[in-house]
C-alpha cells in the first residue's frame, strides 16, 4: 500500500498546486506552461469548475480518501475509487484534447497519476468484481459531468468602466495620417479615445456603423479565440461591425508594463513588429497576415517571415519593418494596456464603449455574438 499512498500523495500535491493558481488568480503563470497559454486555457474554461467548486479541489480531496482508505484496508471501496480515478482521468483528458482543444501538462499529470493509481490498486486489492464497483463510480461521475454541463458556469471575463485611458501626449501614434476618426466616449460625453482608421489596423468596413477595439497578443490562445467570435460577428452582421486590431505583446522585452503574474510569450514582440508591417506596406494583405500570425502553434519569428513572404514581397516587408511607426504604434498600444490593465489583467482586451471594456472571454460564441448584438441593438 506504500506505492498506492505516494502516488496519491504526488496527486494530492499537483492538484493543490492547481487549486492554489487558480484561487489566487495565478492561472497564466502556472510553471512549464509556456507562452501558448494551454494550462490557462483548461483552468480557465467551464470545465475547470463543478458548481464554482475548482475540480483540482475535489480531486486534491480524492486523492487523500485514498490515502485514507489505504489505511482503513477497505479492498472494495478502494477498487470502486480506482474505477472512478480511470472515468474522471478520461472524461478531463477527453475534454482537453476534443473540446478545449488545449493541453496543460498539470492537468494531464494528475490523470496520469490517477490511471497509474488506479492500475496499483487492481494489482493490490484484487477484489472480486461486482457490478456496485462499476456502476456507483459511473453514477459519482454523471453527477459530476451533468453538474458541469448544466450548472453554473464560472464567469471567463469581466466588465470594466475606462476613465484612465483618456488621450494623451504619448498615444498621437493612433491618430496619425488620413481616414475616418472614430471616437469613444463616456456617457457624459468625454471623449476617452479617438482613432484614426488610416493610421491603425482594421478589420472589416472603414464605413462600418460600430467599432470595436481590440488589444491582443498574437500568441495568446485566448486572443486566437476572441479573433473568431469577431469573425462570427462580422460574418453574422456584415457591414455593420468593424475590428479595430491593436497588437499588444505579452513579452517584457517590448512591454515594460506586463504583470508579474504572466509569463513572457517567446515571440510575441517580433510577431507583433511583422503584423504592423504588413499593415504599414500593403494594408490589403494585412487580413491574411493577421490569420497566419495567429495560427496554432505559435510561429517562431523565422516560420512567420517565410509564410508572408508568401503574400508580400521579402524586401517590402523589410523595408516596413525599419519604419518608426511600428514602434510608435507599439507603444501606444502598451500605454493603452497599461491603463486597462490597472484593474484586470486578462487577455484579450475589447473597448466596447468608452465606458466599458471587456476583458477575457465570453463562455462560447454564441454568447458573445448576443452579448454584443444586446449592446449595438444589432439587426
Amino acid at each position: 500500500m506504500i506505492f498506492i499512498r505516494t502516488l496519491a500523495l504526488v496527486g494530492f500535491g499537483v492538484s493543490a498546486y492547481l487549486v492554489w493558481m487558480k484561487l489566487t488568480g495565478q492561472i497564466t503563470s502556472v510553471v512549464g506552461c509556456g507562452g501558448e497559454g494551454g494550462c490557462s486555457n483548461v483552468l480557465g474554461s467551464q470545465w475547470s469548475q463543478w458548481f464554482l467548486i475548482p475540480v483540482s479541489a475535489v480531486s486534491a480531496c480524492f486523492y487523500l480518501g485514498v490515502i485514507v482508505l489505504t489505511y482503513k484496508l477497505s479492498k472494495s471501496i478502494l477498487t470502486m475509487a480506482a474505477f472512478l480515478l480511470i472515468m474522471a482521468a478520461a472524461w478531463f483528458m477527453g475534454l482537453q484534447v476534443f473540446v478545449i482543444k488545449s493541453f496543460c501538462p498539470w492537468c494531464f499529470t494528475t490523470h496520469s497519476i490517477g490511471i497509474l493509481t488506479a492500475g496499483v490498486i487492481f494489482w493490490k486489492a484484487r477484489a472480486p468484481f461486482k457490478a456496485r464497483f462499476f456502476f456507483a463510480p459511473l453514477l459519482l461521475m454523471s453527477v459530476l459531468i451533468l453538474g458541469q454541463i448544466y450548472g453554473p458556469k464560472p464567469k471567463t471575463y469581466a466588465f470594466t468602466a475606462e476613465a484612465g485611458i483618456e488621450k494623451r501626449e504619448e498615444v498621437k501614434a493612433h491618430n496619425e495620417g488620413k481616414g475616418r476618426v472614430v471616437t469613444f466616449k463616456d456617457p457624459a460625453g468625454r471623449v476617452v479615445k479617438t482613432y484614426r482608421l488610416g493610421s491603425v489596423p482594421l478589420l472589416g468596413s472603414p464605413d462600418a456603423k460600430y467599432f470595436l477595439v481590440k488589444y491582443f497578443d498574437y500568441t495568446c490562445q485566448s486572443c486566437r479565440t476572441m479573433e473568431e467570435d469577431l469573425t462570427a460577428l462580422m460574418q453574422t452582421y456584415p457591414g455593420q461591425v468593424a475590428v479595430i486590431v491593436l497588437p499588444t505583446p505579452l513579452n517584457r522585452a517590448c512591454n515594460p508594463y506586463l504583470n508579474s503574474k504572466i509569463h513572457d510569450h517567446e515571440n510575441a514582440c517580433e510577431l507583433a513588429r511583422l503584423g504592423l508591417a504588413v499593415w504599414r506596406a500593403q494594408p490589403e494583405s494585412f487580413e491574411d497576415a493577421h490569420e497566419i500570425l495567429f495560427q496554432r502553434p505559435p510561429h517562431s519569428e523565422a516560420s512567420a517571415r517565410a509564410e508572408l513572404q508568401e503574400i508580400i514581397a521579402a524586401e517590402k516587408l523589410e523595408a516596413a519593418l525599419k519604419d518608426p511607426w511600428i514602434e510608435n504604434v507599439i507603444k501606444s498600444n502598451l500605454e493603452d494596456y497599461r491603463a486597462l490593465s490597472s484593474k484586470r489583467i486578462e487577455m484579450p482586451k475589447l473597448m466596447i464603449r468608452g465606458n466599458k471594456t471587456m476583458h477575457g472571454l465570453s463562455s462560447s460564441t454564441e454568447q458573445f455574438l448576443k452579448m454584443i448584438a444586446k449592446e449595438f441593438q444589432l439587426r
